[in-house]
């Protein structure tokens, strides 16, 4: 089929790599593209080939794959609106991988001549392209586990340098106050006490702020922004341990802001926040290079998700009129976006600290706080088994009598059955404060051992705020903090709990299928409603309007 002009001109507008350029500059663009169209299971290009076009999708899915050690890797569906080709035009080299259509799609093709005067005359496609390439091209190599089936990576980014070169200032505070405190120690002359006084101080403020400068190099590193046609997600890598991961479904999202300071204006930088319909998964990104870009790529994945969710709720609004009418049904493909669950942790070892049955989740108390509480008596018991063998080697083996053996074994039973006592009340105590996530609640229960047992619970649906933290340099290590849960004049909080981030995360998940489920519960009944409303339209009209047929049996 041949594009009208208009709907060329109105599809170019809504991509992200043309924001900002004026409308008349985007016929421009128009006139030099030309369409393509390809039947549903063909390759438009293999890994290898020498490129000479770029894409757009017009209509269609595409699959994007590529071929290692005679095994097609797969990395994900493109749709209507997206666009490939660009590494090999970019930076004059072979496909990375390969495209194949997964049904019958419509392209619009630049040639290199023309792809060449796009990137010099508007630059800034040209930045927005090689980001594209470095993003698909860091997918592919580090092939990140959470990716569902089907689900591409368009956009990843971290934090500007500029974050970075603030966050050193305080470190760099810190080496120059030891710098200057060792270069007193040249004019000390014999004052050798204060000379031993500034190494004291001024060695370790050395190493502290080198230890420190790694770090926040590091952390920097560490975190990462993504945008996939799925979600919008914030990857943190804690150093020292696993990574913990915060997203927002794209289902989910209602609104996208950005806020940028004079600094960021300047250096190109500002915070990115996602809201979501429930409020508790929104997500706060923040000092992100180029936000309004960032922005721009999440609310054309909104258009599409949202145009998607209109087209499947008219096909369901359909399939009810017939279904109503007598007529034959026919079946509704549902591209509605679901909630992502979050990944289970890695396996965990004696002391877990999540349990998941069925649909509830349960929660205990980080491995440490149990064993900051009992390591004492721990050695304690190790050390009375340890005492009472050394007595009975010597005893028994070499014959020195050095206590009574009776009461040795008295004593030694009665510490050990003392110990294990006290361990076993900390296990129980730590057993026993659990923190549950059912479908609907989430539950907070504390009980000593003997004791009183304290509950409290709220309903998901309630929930107003949630939030988790992680103070100081253990709890960063361990990966262990709190989680507070705000519902109304009450507040649930989780205390010393493993990885709250995946705990928030959890929350939010049920909070967001709970809301889901809701909204479809609600356009199903809206739907039985009017499906009613026409079928009694209907039976009026056949039975009440429709003249009676006269003797002949003709009508009228």
């Amino acid at each position: 089929m041949v594009i009208d002009k208009e709907a060329l001109i109105e599809f170019l507008t809504q991509r992200p790599i043309f924001a900002g350029i004026p409308e008349q500059d985007l016929s421009r663009i128009a006139n030099r593209m030309e369409e393509f169209h390809l039947e549903a299971n063909k390759p438009v290009f293999s890994h290898g080939d020498r490129g000479s076009v770029f894409y757009f999708i017009y209509s269609g899915r595409a699959r994007m794959w590529s071929l290692e050690q005679k095994q097609e890797i797969d990395l994900g569906e493109l749709e209507a609106g997206d666009i490939f080709g660009e590494e090999a035009l970019l930076f004059s080299r072979p496909r990375t991988y390969s495209i194949s259509t997964l049904e019958d799609c419509q392209f619009l093709t630049l040639h290199k001549p023309d792809f060449n005067w796009l990137i010099r005359t508007y630059p800034q496609t040209r930045t927005y392209l090689e980001t594209l390439a470095h993003t698909r091209q860091q997918a592919r190599s580090l092939r990140f586990e959470w990716l569902q089936r089907g689900e591409v990576v368009r956009l990843m980014t971290r934090r500007h340098p500029a974050e970075l070169i603030l966050d050193l200032l305080k470190p760099t505070l810190a080496l120059l106050i030891a710098g200057i405190i060792l270069s007193f120690t040249s004019i000390m002359g014999a004052l050798d006490s204060l000379r031993y006084v500034a190494y004291g101080f001024g060695f370790p403020l050395i190493v502290i702020g080198i230890l420190w400068v790694i770090w926040e190099v590091l952390d920097w590193r560490n975190d990462y922004f993504f945008i996939t046609n799925q979600r919008v997600v914030w990857l943190e890598q804690v150093i020292l341990q696993s990574a913990s991961r915060q997203e927002a479904p794209l289902a989910a999202i209602q609104s996208v802001d950005v806020s940028t300071s004079q600094i960021g204006r300047i250096f190109g930088f500002g915070d990115v926040f996602v809201r979501t319909f429930t409020g508790t998964g929104s997500l706060t990104l923040t000092s992100i290079d180029n936000p309004k870009r960032f922005k721009k790529e999440i609310e054309e994945l909104l258009f599409r998700v949202r145009g998607k969710q209109e087209e499947t709720s008219d096909a369901r609004v359909r399939q009810s009129i017939r279904q109503s009418l007598g007529l034959e049904s026919f079946d509704v493909e549902d591209e509605i976006l679901h909630i992502v669950e979050p990944d289970a942790p890695p396996k965990q070892g004696l002391l877990k600290t999540r349990e998941v049955d069925g649909d509830t989740i349960t929660y205990h108390k980080h491995w440490w706080v149990i064993l900051s509480k009992a390591w004492l008596w721990l050695l304690a018991l190790l050390g009375t088994i340890a005492g009472v063998i050394a007595l009975a080697i010597n005893d028994f083996i070499f014959l020195s009598y050095t206590f009574p053996v009776s009461s040795t074994l008295f004593v030694g039973t009665l510490l050990f059955f003392i110990f294990l006592g006290v361990l076993t009340y900390q296990f129980l105590d730590w057993k026993n404060d659990i923190y549950k996530l059912t479908s609907e609640m989430v539950i907070d229960s504390e009980k000593k051992p003997l004791g009183r047992e304290i509950t409290k619970s709220a309903p998901i649906r309630n929930i107003q705020s949630l939030e988790h933290q992680r103070k100081g340099l253990l709890p960063l290590i361990l990966n262990y903090g709190i989680v507070r849960i705000v519902v109304a004049d009450e507040t649930l909080t989780f205390y010393d709990v493993g990885n709250p981030a995946l705990i928030q995360q959890d929350i939010y998940y049920r909070q967001e299928q709970l809301k889901l489920k809701e909204d479809e519960a609600a356009q199903e009944k809206d739907r039985a409603h009017l499906s009613k409303w026409l079928q009694t339209y209907h039976d009026v009209l056949q039975n009440e309007l429709e003249p009676p047929p006269d003797e002949s049996g003709n009508i009228g």
